[in-house]
């Protein structure tokens, strides 16, 4: 792996590159799921990510997503009023919340998955989608250790 940037300005070429590409392909994805499946790419991501942890509280599903508590408390609820998850009492701890995917939302996430893979969006074409998805998780890990050797002080 290659060493921190020399030059200050890597480092925010490096930021707006990764602000840029992620609001694009959030923008291509609501595209084909908006339409297709009445909901945006950050629904899409919750329930990605709900089913990726299965039954989790919503501060756990809010971490790895990496946002807020109240936003995945709103999105929990748009969810839950479209009938795409299930929200019950934690038997361990009443003030907490389980969330899990509904019958309804497992069947919205294969189709959605499906009609993506389908899709010729062309974002893929000319990407090392290994060499990508190796550089994206040690991005995150750095950036995850940072921010945890921040708590600790």
């Amino acid at each position: 792996m290659s060493e921190a940037p020399s030059d200050p300005g890597d480092s925010r070429r490096l930021a707006l590159a990764l602000h840029r590409a992620t609001a694009l392909v959030d923008r291509v994805a609501d595209a084909y799921l908006r339409p297709a499946h009445g909901i945006g790419a950050s629904s899409f991501a919750a329930l990605v990510t709900i089913d990726t942890l299965g039954s989790a509280r919503q501060s756990a599903i809010a971490g790895a997503l990496g946002v807020s508590r109240a936003a995945v408390t709103q999105r929990i609820a748009e969810l839950s009023a479209d009938g795409l998850v299930d929200v019950d009492a934690d038997p361990t701890n009443r003030r907490a919340r389980l969330v899990t995917l509904s019958p309804a939302g497992r069947r919205l996430l294969s189709d959605a998955w499906e009609g993506l893979g389908r899709s010729e969006d062309g974002l893929e074409t000319g990407v090392d989608l290994v060499a990508l998805q190796t550089a994206l998780d040690r991005l995150i890990a750095n950036a995850e250790a940072h921010l945890a050797s921040r708590r600790s002080r």
